[in-house]
Formats: structure tokens, C-alpha cells, sequence
């Protein structure tokens, strides 16, 4: 008989299989992404709602010969239903299990992604719980931050601080300042060093789409505020208006796409419900 051992586990998304069965995939703190068959779950009761998206629950498990797990039991800690009061929370929590089962290691540790995704839903929880819809804006930077720490966690994030070119800080410059963000070496450069390229062999590498991508200070600066503080602060530090999270939204998904091959194979599914915070920008991925 298989060792079993236990693990706390948030579901990222759960598919019937056979006639009464279910597959299930997961973001755990020891393990990263698993998936795990859950026999009988379909008209069983004993897994109760511990396989559905989002819950966040203890499960033992034990190894197979395949790619699966074997989930023996599970045990509810937190189910993070407050989600489902406001829809485009919703929307927007599903973005972030997209990006979980996109970016996860498989079978590693990840304590920082677990971390993040867990305080992450919380947030969101929070926010629908209060009953007040949240504008497009303060969506759109929680999503931004989420992203930039997925930079920081794959060792990818821009060098933010000060101007390639000249070194002035970023704060020298107003909130509509047009900084320059040389996407393959993760930097930037102000309006005085247009003609600046970092010294670096990989730069501007052939048939990347954008050698170079333009933003605001304001959309830097909120960068910056989401590579440095907790994502439950972001709320209430984000500077830039929605036209700078818009163009702060486009900058993550070049960065990822050159950073993470095969990123922008697929669309996220769960933007296409939340078209007022992702513009036409929602197409790369």
C-alpha cells in the first residue's frame, strides 16, 4: 500500500472524470502544482465542497505509478466562497488560478507562490465580503500586483529604482512622464536617455514584439509599489489612474511573455470578464 502523506492544497480546478470520479489540480506550499484523482467524488459526499475552485483544504494523499496522486481525504480549512458575491471578483480570482496553473513548478516547492495566491484570494474575499464593487482601477492594480510578484518569485523583476542612462531616481519625474522599459533586460530609461540601450548581448532580441515599451511614471511607480509591499496594501497605495494601469498591465504581459516561453499561447480565459479593466490589452496573452 502507497505512503500517505498530508498537505494543505487550494483547489486551481477540478474536471469530472470516468462516470463518477474527479481530477484535481492544486497549488500546495511542498509540492507546487499536483493534481490528484478523487475516486467516487462525483456522488460521494465525503469530500463535501473541499474540491471545489478556490477551497483551500488538508489533504492526504498518496504516490501513484502515474502522474496523479491518489486523494484519500480532505478536509476543509477555508473555502473562500465570499468570492462568489461579486462577479467580477470572481472573474478576476479565476485570473489568478489561470496564472497558478500556467506558472506553478510541477511537483516543487513554492512557498512564495503559495503564499501569494492564498493572501491574494484573501483580499479578494474581503472586498466582496465589505459589499461594495471595487472599482475597475483598484481590479486592475491587485492584478498588476499579482503579476509583479510572479516576476520577483521567477527572479525576472525590472530594475525599477533609477534611470539606466542618467541614474535619477524615479521619483524626479511627474506621474505622466513616458519612461521607456527595455523589456529584454528588465530596465528603464527616462526621457533625457532615449538613446540609451543597455549593454547587454540578449538585448532587443530578434523577433521579440517589443524591443522597447512605454509608461508612464505613475504606472512605474505602482510597479514598484507591487514588487515591494504586501498585496493586501495595494488597494490603498496605488497612484496611477486606470489609463496607467491599463498601460502598467500591458508592460507585465510583455515582460512575461519574453520571460515565460510558450506564455502567450493561450488567452487567460477569465479576462474576457473583465473587459472594462483590460481594454484591448487582454489579447497578448
Amino acid at each position: 500500500m502507497a505512503e500517505t502523506f498530508e498537505e494543505t492544497a487550494i483547489v486551481l480546478r477540478s474536471v469530472p472524470y470516468e462516470e463518477r470520479h474527479r481530477v484535481v489540480t492544486a497549488l500546495t506550499e511542498k509540492h507546487g502544482k499536483i493534481s490528484a484523482l478523487a475516486r467516487n467524488a462525483i456522488q460521494s459526499r465525503r469530500f463535501g465542497g473541499t474540491l471545489e475552485p478556490f477551497a483551500a483544504a488538508t489533504w492526504r494523499m498518496g504516490e501513484t505509478r502515474g502522474d496523479l496522486y491518489h486523494l484519500d481525504e480532505a478536509t476543509i480549512r477555508k473555502d473562500f466562497a465570499g468570492l462568489r458575491k461579486d462577479f467580477e471578483i470572481l472573474s478576476l480570482a479565476s485570473v489568478f488560478n489561470e496564472l497558478m496553473l500556467r506558472l506553478a513548478p510541477e511537483r516543487e516547492p513554492c512557498v512564495d507562490l503559495f503564499k501569494l495566491h492564498s493572501n491574494a484570494l484573501a483580499e479578494l474575499e474581503e472586498k466582496a465580503d465589505a459589499g461594495r464593487a471595487l472599482e475597475p482601477r483598484i481590479l486592475l492594480a491587485l492584478l498588476n500586483a499579482y503579476l509583479s510578484k510572479v516576476l520577483q518569485w521567477n527572479g525576472t523583476q525590472p530594475q525599477l529604482l533609477r534611470c539606466l542612462g542618467c541614474e535619477r531616481s524615479l521619483l524626479d519625474f511627474p506621474a505622466d512622464a513616458r519612461l521607456r522599459c527595455h523589456i529584454s533586460v528588465a530596465c528603464w530609461t527616462c526621457p533625457d536617455c532615449r538613446g540609451v540601450k543597455p549593454d547587454s548581448a540578449t538585448d532587443y532580441a530578434p523577433g521579440f514584439q517589443h524591443q522597447f515599451f512605454e509608461a508612464t511614471q505613475a504606472a512605474i511607480g505602482d510597479f514598484y509599489i507591487g514588487l515591494s509591499t504586501p498585496i493586501r496594501k495595494v488597494p490603498e497605495l496605488a497612484q496611477g489612474s486606470l489609463e496607467d494601469q491599463k498601460l502598467l498591465f500591458a508592460l507585465m504581459e510583455s515582460l512575461l511573455i519574453y520571460q515565460v516561453p510558450g506564455f502567450d499561447r493561450a488567452p487567460l480565459k477569465g479576462l474576457r470578464f473583465l473587459p472594462e479593466i483590460t481594454g484591448t490589452f487582454g489579447n497578448a496573452t
